[in-house]
């Protein structure tokens, strides 16, 4: 298990050894199956999941039942319900896991008690912060300002092989178009 928490957070190049065991002390490797949920809309859940191996989704129902993709999360990121972690309500939105997958997962408020006495720790969990934001402001930008076939190109050019992993269904609905739309899409950039 210490393998794969210094492998999750090997990016954050400020963490000593001694931070990682740290981390090691309240983590958790979990095998998540292929349409399992971690997070169910109404739950309270603090946990916060990276991807060691796998896919999840982001997605809410909307008022005619329709599913409504939010977020994608492959390996090397991390999936929590914000709206529990930071204002201790209730989740507004579901995440489920898109192929058998394995986490390294922790508990929020147990990662808090950590930080509080580790300046190294609150660097990660700064840094952290900034990705959601920036992710989420993104995924504005993408569904504001650009047209479908913008939001398709800059969404395979910022991941290039997630498309492949993603039904088509739940891909168009990222995008805010409809599998028919993007289907057209991709005909027209196939053409061109």
């Amino acid at each position: 298990m210490f393998e794969q928490i210094k492998e999750v957070f090997s990016r954050f190049t400020v963490l000593s050894p001694k931070d990682l065991l740290q981390l090691a002390s309240i983590a958790k490797v979990k095998t998540v199956k292929k349409d399992e949920h971690l997070a169910l809309i109404g739950d309270l859940n603090y946990n916060v999941s990276i991807v060691v191996k796998g896919l999840f989704r982001h997605y809410v129902i909307d008022e005619r039942g329709t599913e409504r993709t939010l977020l994608f999360v492959p390996e090397k990121k991390a999936t929590t319900i914000i709206d529990t972690i930071f204002h201790n309500k209730p989740s507004t939105e579901n995440i489920v896991a898109m192929e058998n997958s394995i986490t390294v997962r922790f508990d929020y408020r147990q990662f808090e008690k950590l930080a509080a006495n580790n300046i190294r720790l609150l660097k990660v969990q700064n840094q952290a912060l900034k990705e959601i934001i920036t992710a989420n402001v993104e995924h504005i930008k993408l569904l504001n300002l650009l047209t479908p076939e913008e939001r398709y190109a800059y969404f395979c050019k910022a991941f290039p092989d997630l498309e492949q992993r993603i039904k088509q269904k739940h891909f168009a609905s990222f995008l805010g178009i409809t599998p028919t739309s993007l289907s057209r899409i991709k005909g027209r950039l196939v053409q061109e």
